[in-house]
């Protein structure tokens, strides 16, 4: 069985280009997902936001 050189070139080329998709992908994913966790800790006040506010209102 004989092995050729640009076989395996192309394999290894192959698997390189493959990782780095698959490695892109998952930095845009977890890039996604922070964005949204951002925007809904934003959405909502803290506890002692929350708490203040309702001392402020109970005046």
């Amino acid at each position: 069985m004989d092995i050729s050189l640009s076989g395996v070139v192309v394999a290894a080329v192959s698997a390189a280009i493959a990782f780095g998709i698959a490695r892109a992908i998952v930095t845009a994913m977890k890039r996604r997902r922070q964005a949204r966790d951002d925007v809904s800790a934003q959405a909502t006040p803290s506890r002692q936001v929350r708490r203040a506010l309702a001392r402020k209102h109970r005046r």
